[in-house]
């Protein structure tokens, strides 16, 4: 029994674990090479419930997003450029950002942050993955984001505090193998160990 339990354990930590989530405070973050920008100036000005763009679906929750330039004294003064993402008079309070296929980073950029904003991110079986509590000086734009993987949702969500969002960035997930080989021999390893341990036994 000793034998076969020594042959699981020396299988099992030879797996590789599951990385954890790791927050991004820079959008020059290596995390986010490669990925894709949304810069909202492709978006026609107006209000809108929700909003469908290249790999990411975003909801206002609780009322209508704002796609504007430099309403609310944007335009530059709050570390955005161009056209930005705005929760006009605090409304939508929630941002719910869906993205088309899991993704291992997203960032975006905040500015006119007068109170905390939680940032929360989660899987595609809605389990939470990781959550951001920001507490930014007001008013220049600050860049945050999650990097961990199998991103399918972010909530950003800020209690009626009226920002400017811009710049969002996602990556992604490369496609995994399957089955992964290395972790699959590994585990047969193990398996092989504690049959041949099991053997002697008898």
């Amino acid at each position: 029994m000793k034998k076969y339990l020594a042959a699981v354990l020396v299988g099992s930590a030879l797996i590789p674990a599951l990385a954890g989530a790791v927050p991004i405070s820079s959008e020059a973050d290596p995390a986010l090479a490669g990925s894709t920008l949304i810069d909202f100036e492709s978006v026609a000005a107006g209000e809108y419930a929700s909003l469908a763009l290249a790999g990411v679906t975003i909801n206002g929750i609780g009322g209508t997003m704002t796609i504007c330039t430099g309403c609310g004294g944007g335009s530059g003064s709050f570390g955005d450029v161009g056209q930005s993402l705005q929760n006009t008079g605090g409304v939508p309070t929630n941002f719910d950002l869906v993205f088309t296929a899991p993704v291992s980073a997203f960032g975006i950029l905040g500015g006119a942050v007068n109170g905390p904003w939680v940032y929360t991110a989660y899987d595609s079986a809605n389990n939470l993955i990781e959550t951001l509590n920001l507490n930014d000086p007001c008013c220049n734009g600050i860049y945050h984001g999650i990097a961990a993987s199998g991103i399918a949702r972010v909530n950003l969500s800020g209690g009626g505090d009226w920002v400017v969002f811009d710049n969002l960035r996602f990556l992604v997930a490369a496609p995994t193998s399957v089955p992964e080989p290395t972790t699959l021999g590994l585990l047969g390893l193990a398996l092989a160990g504690a049959a041949v341990a099991r053997r002697r036994k008898v």
